[in-house]
């Protein structure tokens, strides 16, 4: 994936974070994306699922959770639609390839993917 790095100095970089904090948004680059009308679901979703794998890590083994209830509430309402949805699905995708020591166990009535982090003696 292609990177784009901007220089800025300390007055602007304080300035576009204020924005960015503003808008709900995780970085300033999802704020340059959003005012280019383009969609920052993507990195949001990368973003979210970084997180959610070294929150994840911290579950006591054998511990049910979804994605959602690893972040506080209003962190979670911070992230657009499309990013929690993109966020779950590529979770889940990474999990089933078994790299993660976390694996899927049952989807509730309401659609919503339960995980449990696997003990270190089992495989996945």
């Amino acid at each position: 994936m292609p990177v784009i790095r901007t220089v800025v100095s300390d007055e602007t970089y304080a300035s576009l974070s204020r924005k960015q904090r503003k808008a709900g948004l995780l970085s300033i680059s999802a704020l340059f994306l959003s005012k280019c009308n383009e969609t920052a679901d993507d990195a949001e979703a990368d973003k979210i699922v970084r997180r959610a794998f070294k929150l994840a890590a911290c579950k006591p083994p054998g511990e049910e959770f979804r994605v959602q209830v690893l972040f506080p509430p209003a962190t979670w309402e911070e992230f657009s639609k499309g990013a929690r949805l993109r966020s779950g699905r590529i979770f889940k995708a990474e999990t089933n390839a078994g790299q993660r020591g976390i694996r899927a166990v049952r989807t509730s009535g309401s659609n919503h993917q339960f995980y449990i982090r696997s003990n270190a003696h089992e495989q996945d």
